[in-house]
């Protein structure tokens, strides 16, 4: 009887989360930094590369954008950054519940909830096959700049 009870803590504490599910919830999580952090790119982009004094700030090159483009001209120019992040999130947040998962499993560990060194554990984890799939994007990039 108390082998069942040591089964059912371990279910509640060890997470039961999909690697699939992980995958996708990170590629969402993608598309939603682009949707949200693009406009702020475009105007971080647009300031660097003007004639100093065609722009005031951030406000002003959003001003300009939407008189001249509408809400459409914010976003132009961003499928190229959704096709690269959304799998370098989707990699990531799979590499973090896998990396979980590793220390769940490591013999000898008591089934509790994971403790702040677990937890980084897995971060840093997650940084290798993101950043293996995150160095040659980042090349491509810096070379069309």
């Amino acid at each position: 009887m108390s082998e069942f009870a040591d089964v059912k803590a371990v279910e509640k504490v060890v997470p039961q989360t999909s690697q699939v599910k992980s995958f996708l919830s990170g590629g969402f999580g993608g598309i939603a930094s682009v949707l949200v952090g693009h406009p702020f790119d475009l105007a971080k982009v647009r300031i660097q590369t003007s004639a100093t004094g065609t722009y005031k700030g951030t406000f002003d090159v959003f001003g300009k954008t939407l008189k001249a483009d509408g809400v459409r001209g914010l976003y132009r120019g961003m499928s190229t950054p959704l096709v690269g992040v959304t799998p370098i999130f989707a990699v990531s947040f799979w590499a973090y519940d896998l990396g979980k998962k590793i220390v769940h499993a490591i013999p000898g560990r008591e089934p509790r909830e994971l403790n702040l060194a677990e937890f980084a554990f897995a971060g840093f984890f997650s940084a290798v096959p993101t950043t293996l799939l995150m160095s040659p994007t980042e090349r491509i990039k810096v070379l069309l700049q």
